[in-house]
């Protein structure tokens, strides 16, 4: 039996080898016949060059429909080259211009302008076929007459915009009325970089109204209201080349006042609406009746965000459906509204201080009030028994609370002592808004800041003039408006900001040309450009320290008089140490 057995198990080893020997051979035929792409060399960064132009770049007395380029590899196809080829002057109808393999190919339609020198500005739209590498800046130029024209304007393009646009253009027009920036193509066009700077080539002596535009819809004229503009206000004759050529790019405001935006209901009495525009407080008088009910009269405030408004109805019938709410500006009509009134409750408690980012990390100075910004409008008188403030030991300490003139903002006045945290607590019904809401509880924790870690600001501003109004507005380093004033009958006006917090503030001063007390951009149709601004270097307030700063307002230069003449002096408790060391 044992022989038997062992006869078996040999006899089966041989078979068992060749699967083996089998599968090896089959995975290296498989490893064998596997396709890998190859490692290849360096990327191709070379851009397509020209090998042949018929006819050449540069040609004069030219007379062809067609022109024919040539490139030494295959090169990509142009997706719309109405918007990716500058033709100047303009070209109507727009020649057919494509591109097949290495061929580009621009055929007219119609016989061009005598006289007359042609750049077809391709930009980096010219690209080969397999990396995209761009043949940059690619101008095409030739004459109709015997002379290539060589005119040029160079200059620079300012903005208040945030960000330069992308897509603006110098415009230079031949016809001189002003509806042809609104209607037509300009005569001249080209593309002015992101840093604002612009240089037309091969210009013709003439007489050009001059603009620039942030085309939006890319039909090189000014027709939606989104689109940025600059103008110069009157025609200019060109008749050498001009290096130094300013316009200022801005967003122009509408002329006429409208509503934007307005709540579908009248929640808690209370209806916000906004506008297009900024409202002027000493210009604009908005009013706001109800066709339905003549007894109810609403009361309408600018917010400090002068596009809104907050409109009050100090009583309001039950849930009522399309009411009729006519709204005028000085008794002219701007607008009639169909709303709904959603309220049968009368007395609903409501958030006054609702605006977080406004009451978060509150700070008093020491001799200074602390201001309260609400976000509701109140005339009633204020139930002090339903307010109080504690410092850390949980005493209750006497204070003076007031509502300020704008009727949202709420003074509290109190002997602080510097460097202690307090809490302030409004209880339910300590006041109420002009629908008679009143509030719900609240708690403030603020922190008090010892005089001798402030420092003054006092500021001479030297104003151009002192038959016109400016606006001075101070600001902090993260723009947040600390203060803001009209100036005017004086060219020597002095403003003491008193005690500020230590970090970089700034001025803005606007020059307030129709004295609405706000700022205005331009406008094409009034011909109006946008109100001047000054801006001013950064002041530095320093702990126990007071800043006596002189300010030139200068709306050319835009410069703020060198620290050699900026007058510091220490306060009555003497400079900082560091002051003293040096």
């Amino acid at each position: 039996m044992c022989d038997c057995n062992c006869h078996k198990k040999k006899s089966k080893h041989p078979y068992f080898l060749y699967f083996i020997l089998i599968v090896l051979l089959c995975i290296f035929i498989v490893s064998c016949a596997q396709i890998t792409a190859p490692t290849g060399g360096a990327r191709d960064t070379t851009p397509p060059k020209i090998t042949l132009s018929n006819p050449s770049n540069h040609s004069i007395n030219f007379q062809q429909k067609e022109i024919y380029i040539a490139f030494d590899e295959w090169i990509q196809p142009l997706t719309n080259p109405k918007n990716q080829v500058i033709i100047s002057p303009e070209i109507t109808p727009f020649p057919d211009i494509h591109i097949a393999r290495n061929d580009l190919h621009i055929k007219f339609k119609d016989t061009l302008l005598s006289n007359t020198t042609y750049s077809l500005y391709f930009a980096d739209n010219i690209k080969d076929n397999n990396e995209g590498n761009p043949y940059s800046n690619f101008k095409y130029v030739f004459s109709t007459g015997n002379f290539i024209d060589s005119l040029q304007l160079k200059g620079q393009i300012a903005t208040s915009l945030e960000k330069f646009p992308d897509n603006t253009y110098l415009l230079l027009y031949k016809d001189l009325d002003d509806s042809a920036f609104l209607k037509k193509r300009p005569f001249y066009i080209t593309k002015v970089g992101t840093d604002g700077h612009f240089n037309l080539e091969n210009v013709k002596e003439g007489t050009y109204k001059i603009y620039a535009l942030d085309d939006k819809n890319s039909n090189y004229y000014y027709d939606l209201p989104t689109e940025a503009i600059a103008f110069l206000d009157s025609a200019k004759h060109i008749n050498s080349s001009i290096d130094i050529l300013h316009l200022n790019l801005f967003l122009p405001e509408e002329n006429k006042l409208r509503i934007q935006s307005f709540d579908r209901e009248i929640k808690n009495g209370i209806w916000h609406l906004s506008f297009n525009k900024e409202l002027s407080l000493n210009k604009d008088e908005i009013t706001v009746r109800l066709i339905n009910d003549k007894t109810i009269e609403p009361i309408a405030f600018t917010d400090k965000d002068q596009h809104n408004m907050s409109v009050y109805f100090p009583s309001l019938p039950k849930d009522t459906a399309n009411i009729k709410l006519v709204v005028a500006n000085n008794g002219n009509l701007i607008d009639t509204i169909r709303t709904n009134i959603s309220t049968t409750k009368i007395n609903n408690i409501i958030p006054f201080f609702s605006d977080s980012t406004l009451n978060k990390g509150l700070k008093a100075i020491e001799s200074d009030a602390l201001v309260l910004e609400s976000s509701v409008y109140s005339l009633s008188s204020i139930d002090t028994s339903k307010i109080y403030i504690e410092d850390t030991t949980h005493n209750k300490i006497p204070f003076s609370i007031k509502r300020l003139e704008n009727l949202r903002d709420y003074q509290l006045t109190a002997n602080w002592k510097p460097n202690m945290l307090y809490k302030l607590t409004f209880l339910d019904s300590s006041m109420q808004d002009l629908a008679k809401n009143y509030n719900v509880q609240q708690e403030f924790s603020f922190l008090t800041i010892a005089n001798n870690k402030t420092g003054n600001l006092l500021i001479t501003f030297e104003l151009p003039s002192k038959n016109e109004n400016y606006i001075a507005i101070l600001k902090d380093n993260s723009g947040k408006v600390w203060n803001k004033q009209i100036l005017r009958d004086s060219q020597r006006i002095q403003i003491n900001y008193g005690r500020l917090l230590p970090g970089n503030y700034s001025v803005e001063v606007i020059e307030d040309a129709n004295k609405n007390g706000i700022w205005n951009s331009g406008n094409y149709i009034l011909k109006t450009e946008p109100e001047k601004i000054f801006k001013s270097q950064p002041i530095i307030i320093k702990e126990n320290w007071d800043a006596d700063e002189i300010i030139n307002v200068d709306f050319i230069r835009n410069t703020i008089i060198s620290n050699n003449q900026i007058i510091k002096k220490p306060n009555s408790k003497g400079p900082p140490k560091d002051i003293l060391d040096k």
